[in-house]
């Protein structure tokens, strides 16, 4: 195995990163912790107070010298835009440098329109979102887009994504860029969660994880080391695309036996139509999926055992998957994610905790913590925004490995 040069975080970006988690901190704390110079942190400290990021707030406690100038984060100096393109649904968020959702709107998904009908709407609802909050363009650094993979995030572009027909290889990432103005990120929606959950410090303590996603399919972001994990192609995690039945059903992706054909809300929405005709589930469905998958969720959740069981085989066939990938990464923690675990995440998190307890070959070492996202129904639009803010203020290394 042979490892590609990669790009290293800069002094400035490592130094804003720790700010931003661990301030308000002193110059002396910054050096021991990031390994530089104090002639270095005091140059980067400079720059980041002239460009208005960071702040001084106060001396600290004296230690029996002058006491230390205390930094920290100027939240509001800096913004970004988070846009989730789902099925039913597409999700904006605007958010500061701390995380915080300084607003957030949801309208419908794109549907059967074209890629460019969707994009003319997608830039007015931008544009009233910004207006509508009354920003600073200037703090604006730019948007982040998450979207189903497979994604071609070098070109920008989507590939063969069953939600969203029609858009293969149109240059989404480009076309709202130059439609906004505004530069545009673009990730895999599971990726853009992983990342979120790191921005807001949900992971500290864990250098190994997963965001487990799941909206109209399932996918999962990686974190190894404290760095995300991209892959070859950024396309890492596709763990619907984990056959977890090898004499299965065909996947349309090409695979037998695909997790999103058992565990993903299609799946279960269409056993519960099946339920609903021969009278073993009483619950009014309505066609559109994620909107029937919430409410046999929140069925489930009120106690209703014939939706509880439609939950629970779910959770048991991710729950089989998670096994899988827990035994090949080694993972300490597993973070739910998405707006399909929005009214049964507890089953899932049971489940799931139990399963690995039970069956992770490292059990004996270690335990895996199995939580919900902080960012609940908003985890991809707001990953995507700190996707945004990350690469602009404070970069991390992107690991690529192959295999010689």
């Amino acid at each position: 195995m042979t490892e590609k040069p990669r790009r290293r975080a800069s002094s400035k970006g490592k130094t804003l990163d720790l700010i931003r988690s661990a301030g308000p901190i002193s110059r002396v704390e910054l050096a021991e912790l990031t390994g530089l110079t104090q002639a270095t942190i005091s140059t980067v400290v400079r720059e980041l107070l002239a460009d208005g990021v960071i702040s001084e707030t106060g001396r600290g406690e004296s230690t029996g010298g002058k006491p230390r100038m205390r930094l920290e984060i100027n939240p509001a100096s800096r913004l970004a835009l988070g846009v989730h393109v789902g099925q039913d649904y597409i999700t904006y968020v605007v958010a500061d440098l701390s995380g915080t959702v300084v607003g957030r709107t949801r309208v419908d998904g794109p549907g059967d329109a074209s890629p460019v009908a969707v994009v003319s709407r997608m830039t007015d609802d931008i544009e009233s979102l910004i207006v509508g909050l009354d920003l600073d363009r200037s703090s604006i650094v730019g948007m982040g887009l998450a979207i189903p993979g497979p994604v071609d995030r070098e070109n920008g572009t989507v590939r063969g994504v069953p939600s969203l027909a029609g858009w293969s290889d149109f240059p989404i990432r480009k076309a709202l860029a130059t439609t906004t103005g505004l530069q545009c990120e673009f990730d895999n929606d599971a990726t853009a969660a992983a990342i979120g959950e790191y921005w807001l410090g949900a992971t500290e303590g864990y250098g190994s994880y997963a965001s487990v996603y799941m909206g109209s399919g399932i996918g999962s972001g990686i974190v190894i080391d404290g760095t995300i994990y991209h892959g070859v192609s950024s396309n890492v995690g596709e763990i619907g695309h984990i056959s977890v039945d090898a004499n299965g059903l065909v996947c349309p992706c090409g695979n037998i036996g695909c997790l999103e054909l058992y565990a993903g809300p299609r799946a279960i929405v269409e056993k519960a139509r099946d339920a609903v005709a021969n009278g073993t589930l009483d619950l009014p469905l309505t066609g559109r999926i994620s909107v029937d998958f919430a409410a046999i969720g929140s069925a489930a959740a009120r106690g209703d055992a014939a939706a509880r069981a439609l939950i629970e085989e779910s959770a048991d066939y991710l729950a089989v998957a998670l096994v899988s990938m827990v035994n090949l990464l080694d993972l300490q923690l597993i973070v739910l994610a998405g707006s399909a675990f929005s009214t049964a995440g507890s089953i899932y998190v049971q489940t799931i905790a139990r399963v690995l307890s039970e069956r992770a070959l490292a059990r004996g070492i270690h335990g895996v913590e199995v939580r919900m996202s902080v960012n609940g129904n908003d985890a991809a639009a707001l990953g995507a925004a700190t996707l945004m803010l990350q690469d602009r203020l404070s970069p991390r290394s992107l690991r690529s490995v192959t295999f010689a």
